[in-house]
């Protein structure tokens, strides 16, 4: 659960049915990961992607100095390898809606980046992006995968109890959810409708976790999805996929509010 979204990022980056990097472009490094205030250990993954006429790959860039700052705290950052970095978070009180600061220092280059910890609303007080369907002695349970016009932007991870296990998240198996307080573009109903499902004992409960993003993240996620899961012929007009690292850096910093609740089917709201 520790690096449960350390390479979301990355999964989305590279699991792109369109490349998010065009081929005459060269970047000094692949910036994934962030804050996570859900988990003490913290991960950055600093990575370089190579393209070629046979394709694509990254490798991890090794001997970089990271840092995380929020007035006078501070994340020292440790070198794993392999282009992994970890880093033990610090006392939260009096940061919430304050600026997080990350600094790379790498080959004599700096790249600086900054996100904002927004409030996360308890899973108890919000519209839960999941319904429940009588299937004889179990449920039939639908989450939807993306949800638009909502009064905040969120990350979701829904799953069954039973099946959380840290080697279901640490593959790139575990779903997640968005929402967004932004309209649905131009793709027609498939995306309105789009959901994964679950066949669940009656007697089963639901891990939610919940993830405050920053308008700023909100929206590049939105623009990466318009460039990459949400095209097609009648798409909107492709977004220019912008990070928040400096320098001739790709990808996006964030600082994420997040909180976990295990939920009882007997809360969980029947299909209309």
């Amino acid at each position: 659960m520790k690096i449960i979204i350390l390479f979301l990022f990355l999964s989305v980056l590279l699991s792109c049915e369109k490349p998010v990097v065009d081929r005459d472009q060269s970047y000094d490094m692949i910036v994934e990961g962030g804050i996570n205030t859900l988990y003490q250990e913290q991960y950055i993954a600093l990575k370089r992607l190579n393209i070629s006429s046979s394709g694509s790959k990254t490798e991890g860039i090794s001997g970089a100095a990271v840092t995380v700052t929020n007035g006078p705290n501070s994340i020292l950052f440790e070198d794993l390898g392999d282009g992994l970095y970890k880093g033990s978070l610090f006392n939260l009180k009096d940061t919430v809606n304050n600026l997080f600061q990350l600094k790379i220092e790498s080959n004599g280059k700096i790249y600086e980046a900054q996100d904002q910890l927004i409030p996360i609303v308890p899973v108890e007080k919000s519209f839960i992006p999941v319904e429940k369907s009588d299937a004889r002695q179990n449920w039939h349970v639908k989450v939807s995968t993306y949800l638009f016009g909502m009064r905040n932007s969120n990350k979701w991870l829904i799953l069954p109890k039973r099946e959380l296990s840290n080697e279901s998240i640490t593959v790139f198996k575990a779903p997640f959810s968005y929402s967004f307080k932004f309209g649905a573009p131009n793709v027609l109903n498939t995306l309105l409708t789009s959901t994964y499902s679950y066949e669940m004992s009656k007697k089963d409960s639901l891990f939610i976790a919940k993830f405050a993003i920053s308008p700023r993240y909100a929206k590049f996620l939105y623009n990466l999805f318009q460039e990459t899961k949400w095209k097609g012929l009648l798409s909107a007009v492709p977004a220019n996929v912008q990070g928040n690292i400096s320098g001739n850096a790709l990808g996006y910093f964030y600082v994420m509010d997040g909180v976990e609740k295990t939920v009882s089917m007997k809360n969980i709201r029947d299909s209309k």
